[in-house]
């Protein structure tokens, strides 16, 4: 017996002994110098003093309409017709680059909060995509060029894009970075369902709990405890995957009017967003992909994003995300100026 409880505690001293080597070995390998720099804003994205609004030949304000919450970027020469609405991903941020980066070349452009801020939901989950119409009122009300619409969206801003293209028509060209073709679940686990609601009534979704244990297992548990990347894209593939009814979960692209642009990097470890946009396309197939070899979720840094508590794999190498944002760069703007004359 003595031997036994020997051997036991023997193999638990070596496992913790492990975990502490590896913990220091991945906290150097992706130390903040390695991996991407994310703007001052990502402390709190929700804390507007932290965006910098003094940008040269554009004014730029903070618009407090209803649900509508977020910046408004008027150039001081504006150069192209219409508007273009930016939003961000699951981190709750409001595209700020792109809108800022836009509207610097004369477009005037938006970039919106879906969640976190006054009279908006406050995790994500369950979002009205009805949202939409203060935005729509207030573009009715104040702008009087403002056709046509542009709704450009990056991952989890992606998929709330081309929901709402699905529901208003007003939309006339979508820009999807990282896209889903999927409804997928909200990512509060205390309030949990679908990501959002139409009409009062949840969208049907993914349920990204019932994936697969041991993808969960290798890729986020055993991560989170070592300190390495976590990476969810097996996790969002095996719940696709396990779900009988997935096809009633692909977002209705079937009633989407707009142009669709999608830029997708082929080493997306957040979620598999080529397959994804092949998908789109498989319902409406003059869809644009633009896919980049090496490349991850974001177009930016060595493919790893250090949090406050998390350390996330989001793909790509330094060399061909840079490539990747460079060319991507040129193909949105080729997009908007054929859309925007």
């Amino acid at each position: 017996m003595k031997k036994i409880f020997f051997r036991i505690f023997s193999i638990v001293i070596i496992l913790v002994v492990l975990v502490f080597i590896l913990r220091i070995y991945n906290d150097h390998k992706y130390k903040e110098g390695n991996a991407l720099k994310l703007p001052d804003y990502y402390k709190d994205v929700t804390d507007i003093s932290l965006y910098p609004t003094d940008i040269d030949g554009v004014d730029v304000t903070y618009l407090d309409e209803g649900r509508m919450q977020g910046f408004r970027f008027v150039p001081k020469e504006k150069s192209h017709k219409g508007l273009v609405i930016c939003f961000g991903g699951s981190d709750g941020s409001p595209n700020f680059e792109n809108a800022k980066r836009l509207a610097k070349e004369g477009y005037e452009t938006f970039a919106l909060f879906m969640y976190g801020m006054k009279n908006q939901e406050q995790t994500l989950r369950k979002i009205p995509l009805e949202q939409f119409e203060d935005v729509i009122k207030y573009i009715n009300k104040n702008i009087k060029d403002n056709k046509p619409i542009s709704v450009l969206g990056a991952s989890k801003g992606a998929e709330y894009a081309l929901n709402l293209a699905s529901k208003y028509p007003e939309i006339d060209n979508l820009i999807l970075m990282a896209p889903s073709a999927y409804t997928f679940a909200g990512l509060d686990f205390k309030d949990y369902g679908s990501s959002w609601t139409y009409e009062g009534k949840e969208l049907p979704y993914i349920d990204i709990k019932k994936s697969s244990f041991k993808s969960f297992l290798n890729n986020i548990v055993i991560p989170a405890v070592i300190k390495s990347p976590i990476s969810f894209k097996d996790t969002y593939n095996t719940a696709i995957e396990k779900d009988a009814s997935s096809q009633e979960k692909l977002i209705p692209v079937k009633d989407v009017k707009a142009n669709i642009l999608m830029i997708v990097g082929e080493d997306d470890l957040m979620w598999d967003s080529l397959a994804m946009a092949n998908k789109i396309k498989e319902q409406k197939p003059k869809s644009e992909i633009h896919s980049y070899k090496g490349a991850g979720h974001i177009f930016a840094g060595n493919g790893v994003i250090n949090f406050k508590n998390a350390r996330i794999a989001t793909g790509g190498t330094a060399e061909n995300n840079k490539k990747a944002r460079s060319e991507s760069i040129k193909a949105i703007d080729a997009f908007l100026k054929e859309n925007h004359k």
